[in-house]
């Protein structure tokens, strides 16, 4: 038997192969150690079918990329599915069961699992479902053939709507009819161009980017945190300027996010070294082509939710902007000042934006002043109010002001104190 599904295994790795030019198979699903387990209490009954990778992990198996979600079909209902893992202790959470989601738990490693279903009714936010056993029928209800491609763990591929075929060809296509798949959920739209940026290999359909247009307004009705979660994972996109050096993704994306002022700068991102690249988040790519230095950043942040961390490294862009301009904000004495004050993350953010936002850039070096950063000491502060008290100072104001003076003389001094001036300084004025 274990020869034979070796046999198979074997001919499924050389047929993509074949297909996609390089040996991409869904392998590095099969590698999962957690999925085995999972797999193996669903399909105790001795089928091999009830569960299936499906939708994102695949499409990235096939593509080589990194997997960031475990997303499986079952033909169980989410209540048998429950029952059959908490009988090997893995633990469960209801993460959407009136849709039929739950999400296993095992070693760290999510798996989202999803009963088979079909759409009865839309809303263009939400969904009412049916549970079904038809594989073909959970297939129809999903949004693109890309995302419609099942695995189980041997690596047999189910393709009921062709979806390998259009993720070789490049070819981003709705299932049916488009306009009806978008009026199912008008997150849909923003989805269609994060799928045709990272994958496709043609032109918009016309049908598409009509059905969009027409339905544009429909996005209203999705929650903003939502769309910000959605705007995240295309922030994510290693191609992200295609969106906007293409006419019609641009219109339509700059309809939906007004706030992208400053698109063209991802030109510049673009032409970074990888290892450059690689320094940046998607927040701050996002911070690329929203932030100046005015306080608009405020109206998109109090839109989409942003949390106060975020909002935080926004404002410290914001403060520091018309200093990144400025030759001497790059000298190894000023971003030791800034580390001291700001932290180095801080730091790290005003360089990494002021590289793709300062005409100047050119005039230094980032990656060596990066480097710096990472590899300086943050300076440490070497008088207390303890040592104050010694030298007859009482808790208070006073204290607390002379601490101030030495310390903000402390770093004008680049970090190191002048014995004598600081002696002098101690016996001036009134201790109490």
């Amino acid at each position: 038997m274990k020869k034979k599904i070796k046999n198979i295994i074997s001919k499924t790795d050389n047929f993509f192969y074949k297909f996609f030019g390089s040996d991409k198979s869904v392998k590095s699903l099969q590698n999962i150690q957690e999925a085995e387990k999972i797999f193996s209490c669903l399909n105790q009954d001795g089928k091999e079918d009830n569960v299936r990778f499906v939708g994102g992990c695949v499409r990235k198996a096939l593509c080589g990329d990194e997997i960031d979600d475990l997303d499986l079909a079952t033909s169980l209902e989410p209540s048998e599915s429950k029952r059959r893992l908490a009988k090997e202790n893995i633990r469960v959470i209801d993460s959407g069961i009136s849709h039929g989601t739950i999400t296993a738990i095992l070693n760290n490693k999510k798996f989202e699992i999803t009963t088979l279903r079909k759409d009865i009714s839309t809303d263009g936010r939400h969904a009412e479902v049916e549970f079904t056993s038809n594989w073909k029928n959970d297939a129809a209800r999903r949004d693109f053939t890309i995302n419609a491609i099942y695995s189980d763990l041997e690596g047999r591929i189910f393709d009921p709507l062709n979806g390998v075929s259009d993720l070789k060809n490049g070819i981003i296509k709705f299932i049916g009819s488009p306009e009806e798949r978008i009026k199912e959920d008008y997150l849909r739209i923003l989805r269609y161009f994060r799928f045709f940026i990272q994958y496709s290999k043609t032109e918009h359909d016309q049908d598409v980017i009509k059905s969009i247009r027409k339905n544009i307004n429909g996005l209203n009705k999705i929650s903003n945190e939502r769309i910000f979660h959605e705007l995240i994972k295309i922030l994510r996109i290693e191609n992200l300027y295609n969106l906007f050096s293409n006419t019609e993704s641009k219109e339509i994306i700059l309809n939906v996010f007004p706030q992208f002022k400053y698109y063209e700068r991802l030109e510049i991102f673009n032409d970074l070294s990888n290892k450059l690249r690689c320094e940046y988040d998607n927040y701050l790519i996002l911070a690329l082509i929203i932030m100046d230095e005015s306080n608009d950043y405020e109206y998109f942040c109090h839109k989409y939710k942003v949390s106060n961390n975020i909002k935080d490294r926004f404002k410290n862009i914001a403060l520091n902007f018309n200093d990144i301009k400025n030759k001497k904000f790059y000298l190894n004495s000023n971003i030791r000042k800034l580390i001291y004050l700001s932290g180095k993350n801080s730091t790290l953010d005003l360089l990494l934006f002021s590289t793709c936002a300062n005409n100047k850039r050119k005039n230094f070096d980032v990656e060596e002043l990066i480097a710096y950063v990472q590899n300086c000491k943050v300076p440490k502060f070497p008088i207390s109010g303890e040592y104050l008290k010694e030298h007859g100072y009482k808790t208070g104001e006073v204290l607390g002001k002379k601490l101030k003076e030495l310390e903000e003389e402390w770093i004008k001094n680049n970090f190191s104190i002048d014995e004598k001036k600081f002696k002098k300084s101690l016996d001036k004025g009134d201790h109490n």
